[in-house]
């Protein structure tokens, strides 16, 4: 629905699809793993202990989500607007670059305010990133994927060139920046864990985020201007305002991720500081059925495939790219529920149409 009260039935029936899709999943790894000769039982069994046999594992495994999180809101919103960000990674990269910059820059701030200041220029450099590419669709109407896409490489090969020149620390064999002042290490949350604040911000920014889009005329002006942008032009709507604000909310979400990242986790710049976030967001939020709350569950999903890869590598000797094949087949499988919702949704107007037609003969 664009406009009015969200019911939880509604919530419900967007989550029941993508639950068979997870339940599908499973026995078509179950199935491949009986062809590959290894025991079904060992392997799901030590996918879940990696992730949910104590703290210490369930919170490496939120650490892994962390990422996801940010990331599959920043996109959910995009597709809630029909504003296809396939650029969260270049998005997250800055966000995660100028983290970095405030964290060696201003060395003399209290720990809380440095942190303050590393997560707020993360998000804007996010937001930054995305300027562009929003301008670009609503005033040229150039396709924002083609043009995140292109910002993905630049950002890529700016992390790159900062971390072997300006940034980079000679002490270090391999090129990484140096690293951000101690006082800007996010705590970990649990002891002898390593789960810092990054998940539970997530948490509240897919809350915030939800209520955004459906309890606010800011986030019905974007799921209308994603129903039907034509329709929504002669409703009063400022399209192009909409895309751009969409895309700015959106490059935030993503450059906050990297930002919390660099902060709660290695504290200092590398080329591979994402593992492909940004791309991986987008079947998370498939997943979820761009829902942000649901988002918060299919991160969790992919931080426990991530995380339960390499057990299953090491206590039966299963490949680590499993858990890809094991995403690829949940992504088949959300895909397919998807053009199902689709067609159901045109049916009435396909059968009226046919029956307009037949009654003009």
């Amino acid at each position: 629905m664009i406009g009015g009260m969200v019911k939880p039935i509604d919530v419900l029936k967007s989550f029941w699809k993508p639950l068979v899709a997870i339940l599908g999943s499973i026995v078509v790894s179950a199935l491949l793993l009986v062809a590959f000769g290894y025991p079904v039982g060992e392997a799901f069994q030590s996918l879940w202990e990696a992730s949910f046999k104590n703290l210490r594992v369930f919170g490496n495994m939120l650490n892994k989500a962390s990422p996801l999180l940010f990331t599959g809101v920043a996109v959910a919103i995009g597709n809630r607007g029909s504003v296809f960000n396939i650029g969260a990674e270049g998005q997250f990269l800055l966000g995660a670059v100028a983290a970095t910059w405030v964290g060696i820059t201003f060395t003399g701030l209290p720990g809380p305010v440095l942190m303050v200041l590393m997560i707020l220029a993360g998000a804007l450099a996010g937001a930054a990133w995305a300027f562009i590419p929003g301008i670009l669709k609503a005033k040229l109407a150039i396709s924002e994927v083609i043009t995140t896409i292109m910002f993905n490489y630049i950002a890529l090969q700016l992390v790159g060139f900062l971390v072997r020149t300006v940034l980079r620390d000679r002490t270090q064999a391999e090129p990484q920046s140096y690293a951000i002042a101690e006082q800007g290490y996010l705590p970990y949350l649990i002891d002898k864990t390593k789960l810092h604040p990054g998940f539970l911000f997530g948490c509240i920014v897919a809350i915030l985020i939800f209520i955004l889009l459906f309890k606010s005329y800011f986030g019905y002006e974007v799921r209308a201007v994603g129903f039907n942008n034509t329709a929504s032009k002669y409703a009063g709507i400022s399209v192009n305002k909409t895309v751009v604000m969409t895309m700015l909310i959106s490059g935030a979400l993503a450059g906050m991720g990297g930002a919390f990242e660099l902060a709660g986790g290695s504290h200092y710049l590398y080329e591979k500081i994402s593992a492909g976030y940004g791309y991986t967001a987008i079947a998370v939020s498939v997943l979820a059925n761009n829902n942000p709350i649901g988002v918060i569950f299919s991160s969790m999903l992919f931080g426990f495939l991530d995380t339960g890869s390499t057990a299953m590598q090491r206590s039966i000797g299963v490949s680590s790219s499993f858990a890809d094949i094991v995403q690829g087949i949940i992504i088949i499988f959300v895909a397919v529920a998807a053009a199902s919702r689709g067609v159901a949704k045109k049916a009435p107007a396909v059968k009226a149409a046919k029956t307009e037609k037949k009654e003009g003969q």
